[in-house]
Formats: C-alpha cells, structure tokens, sequence
C-alpha cells in the first residue's frame, strides 16, 4: 500500500477515536430541574435500550396523534455529540502577567534594566517592572517624587534622576527599597530635604546631590543615613557646617564638598565623626585649616582641592606645608555602573595613622629604593664593553639646510635648460649647440630612358 494512504487511515483512526459515542437525551429527567445537565460519560447496553424503546412504543399508544407531540417525539430523539481531545495540553494560567516595558522607555536584560532617558516624562512612570533592578530615569522634566513612584519595586538597587527639575521629594517615596545602593539627584531644584527621607533605604551607600541649592539644618544631622559610604554636595550653595551636620553619617569614606562658598575658612569639628574618611574633596582653604583637617581625620593621607593635594602623611611627619603639596588628582571615583551590580564586600575602617607606623613605612620605602639603586649598578656593570660603537660625524641643522638649498638650485636649473634645448627659445640652443638647419636642395632627376622595344 501506499504510504501516504497508510497515513490517512492513520488519521482516519485517530478522529475516530477522539469522537466520544452519542447518547439519547433522557426523557425521566425532563421535569427535573436539578438534574438538567446531560451526563457524556454515561453508558448503556442492549437491554436497557430495548426498554427504553417498549416505554416510549407503549406512551404512543396513549398520546394523541397531534403535531405538538410529533414535534416533542422529534426533540426528545435528537442526540447530542461531543468531541474529546487526544492529548491534554496545559494552558498557561490567566492569572500569571509578565512584564511590561513603559512607553518612551528601553528595557534590556531580562527587564532589570530600564532606560527612558530624554523621554520628555513630567512624572515617573507608574508601570514599571517589578523586576528592575537598575531605573535611569535622567534628562527628562520630572518635577516631584511621589509616594506611589516606587511602589513594589523591592528590587531595585540603583537609580539615576539627574538633569530634571526635582523639586519635592515625598518622605514615603522609598519605601519598601531595602535594596537601594546608588542615588541620584545630581542637577536638579532642590532646595528642602527632610533628614528621613531616605531612611527606608537602609542599605543605601552612595547619594550624590550636587548642583541643588540645599538649604542646611542649624542642628542635627543633615541626614540620618547611617550606612552611608559615599556622599557628595557638590556646588550645594552651602557657605558653612555646622557642627552636628554628620554626626549620624559616620560611615563615610568619600565626602565631596567642592564648589561651595566656605570664604578659605570652615569649621573642622564637623569632621570629628567621620573616622573612616579617606577620601575628601574640599573648596580652597588657609593652611591653619588644613592642618588642623590632617590633625583630626587620622586615616586620611590626601586632601583634594581644586588646583592642588596635600599629603596630611606629610604634615604629620613634620614637613612643612609647601613640601606636602603634590599633584592635584582627579575627582573622586563615584562609580557609575549600569549593569546590575554584584554583592557589595563589606568595607573594612583604615588602620588609625600614628607616627610610629609612618616611620616604619618610609624606612621601608628608603631600603627598597636603595635596592633598586644597587641592582642597576650592578647589572649595569655587568654588561659586555668590547663592543665599540661606530664613529657618528655630527651634522648641524644649518649645513643641512644649506644642502637643501642647493639641490632645490640644482633642480630649477635643470629645468630650465631642459625646457630652452627642447623648445629653442630665441635660437638660444642653436647658438650654444652650434646647429643650423640644412637648406633645402631641389634634385632635378634626369629623363629616364625607355628602350625602343618597351614603346607601344
């Protein structure tokens, strides 16, 4: 047999097995009302049929011969056929949604990613993912954050609002975001901010909030952040600290506070605090503050400013201020990742700075470096002499020029004479060659003579 009829029956048998067998509708459950519906998986066999179909002859007989029984005998036999699937597929649950992308918005990474910068979005977006982890939500004109801006978004580990026009932050606008590590909310118009309004986010390590013009608190804390690692208030209008400004912020390691106007003076008792800093970025100050900074802050080495850095190493060690001036380095290194980020390490304090152990370091460093000295004396020592370099003459750049200008002469001459044998410019190159053209002779050629038998 054919194999394409082979397959046919094959699906011949397969229909044939999915349609369930017919049934009659019963006619005792007619007046019954709890039990309307028609049970498909009710079977019968001969003997039952066959009294059925006694009844329903012996009924007949006593039923009038009318067309309104007709009719009913005509329903009461119609069959009801259904049809049961071979293979039982599951169907996804209705209940499950998956995530969805905000409009104007760019979602990477499985969602744990979303993008919607230069959006033109005047509030942020109330469907983002519950799977996001990082939100950049920079260079748009949102001008407020809600408490409803953040909700259920548990997940969260970094967001970026800078280059927007903030001007309100809602106490309850973080909470539930125990996993917050970075913020952002550089280049806006904030000019409040209440100490707990981010005190939900309770692992949260860096905020940068410069270029606001903030106004500060005459007492307490500027921010009750206890495990706050990295903080910056950049161009924050700020023209004095006061005393308590970080006293529940005695976490940091990197303080940035350059750009404002502390008039070359400020008040060193506000670092007292922060005994982990190693890292500071300060405006210009006189000498008597910075040393009295380096004498404070004992686990700091460089003080940043704007045109210079100056080792506190140095200071304590007794030299003098214009000694310790080094190099200004670059900005404070705030990390600026937008992959997902990976498990923070715990971040161990710096040993305290005693003159003891700096001593003991530059000993070390003098030994080292007075090895260094001594194996490449040595080895270059080692190295063969017999080898006597070729004598080099030296050339001065002005005998160089002068043969360069000779062999441009050189050329244009060349050219020149070039140019008067070829074309005799004023018969120059006939005089100089001695040439003359030879004069034109006309040849007479002479009769020729024709045999007489070659005529006619």
């Amino acid at each position: 047999m054919n194999v394409y009829y082979k397959f046919g029956l094959f699906l011949i048998f397969l229909l044939s097995v999915s349609i369930s067998q017919t049934a009659p509708a019963d006619k005792s459950q007619k007046g019954n009302s709890n039990n309307n519906s028609f049970n498909d998986d009710y079977e019968y066999d001969d003997d039952d049929y066959a009294d059925e179909v006694q009844s329903s002859e012996s009924s007949d007989k006593l039923k009038p011969e009318i067309a309104a029984n007709r009719h009913l005998d005509i329903a009461s036999s119609t069959t009801t056929t259904t049809f049961r699937p071979i293979f039982s597929i599951p169907r996804r649950s209705s209940h499950v949604l998956e995530p969805s992308c905000p409009r104007h918005c760019l979602c990477l990474e499985d969602f744990k990613y979303v993008q919607c910068t230069n959006a033109h979005l005047t509030h942020v977006p109330l469907d983002l993912p519950k799977t996001a982890a990082i939100i950049d939500l920079s260079h748009n004109v949102i001008s407020e954050l809600r408490a409803e801006d953040f909700a259920n978004l548990s997940k969260v580990v970094e967001i970026n609002l800078n280059h927007n026009l903030i001007r309100r932050i809602d106490k309850e606008a973080f909470t539930g975001m125990e996993r917050l590590r970075r913020l952002r909310l550089a280049n806006n118009q904030l000019t409040k901010i209440d100490p707990d309004t981010f005190a939900s986010a309770t692992d949260l390590a860096l905020l940068d909030l410069s270029n606001n013009s903030i106004i500060q608190r005459t007492d307490g804390s500027f921010l009750n952040q206890p495990s706050l690692i990295e903080f910056s208030c950049s161009n924050c209008s700020w023209t004095e600290l006061p005393e308590q400004i970080f006293t529940n912020m005695s976490a940091l390691n990197a303080l940035r506070l350059d750009n404002n106007e502390f008039k070359r003076q400020i008040n060193t008792k506000a670092f007292t605090p922060l005994k982990y800093i190693i890292k500071l970025k300060l405006p210009e100050l006189d000498q008597p503050n910075i040393e009295e900074l380096c004498n404070l802050l004992k686990s700091i080495d460089n003080i940043s400013f704007k045109n210079f850095d100056v080792s506190c190493f140095e200071l304590v060690l007794g030299t003098s201020f214009n000694d310790s001036l080094i190099q200004a380095s670059s900005d404070l290194p705030f990390s600026r990742t937008t992959a997902p980020p990976s498990t923070p390490k715990p971040t161990t304090p710096a040993p305290p700075r005693t003159a003891a152990n700096r001593n003991r370091n530059r000993v070390a460093n003098e030994t080292a470096n007075v090895a260094k000295a001594s194996v490449m004396t040595e080895s270059s020592s080692d190295k063969p002499t017999d080898k006597e370099e070729p004598y080099q003459v030296p050339i001065s750049q002005e005998t160089i020029n002068i043969l360069l200008i000779c062999i441009m002469v050189v050329a244009v001459v060349g050219i020149i004479v070039g140019l008067i044998c070829r074309k005799d410019l004023g018969g120059i190159k006939t005089k100089c060659c001695r040439t003359s053209k030879p004069e034109p002779k006309d040849q007479v050629h002479p009769t020729e003579e024709i045999p007489l038998n070659k005529l006619a």
